[in-house]
């Protein structure tokens, strides 16, 4: 399921550039494909974890001295 809905956002990010190269592009378009896109990263961005909280994990057991 996951994968359907990579496929279909990068689907819409394709017709978007399209639209882009028409004479009077649809606006609506471009921005549902933005708003899809930054949902997608946001999504994406989550599974990966921070480098901050390893950082802060790292320099709590360096200060236990």
């Amino acid at each position: 399921m996951k994968y359907l809905v990579y496929i279909l956002g990068f689907g819409l990010m394709l017709w978007a550039l399209f639209e882009q190269t028409k004479e009077q592009p649809n606006i609506y378009i471009q921005i549902v494909a933005v708003v899809v896109f930054f949902l997608l990263m946001m999504q994406l961005m989550n599974k990966i974890p921070s480098n901050s909280k390893r950082d802060i994990n790292s320099n709590d057991d360096e200060n236990v001295d």
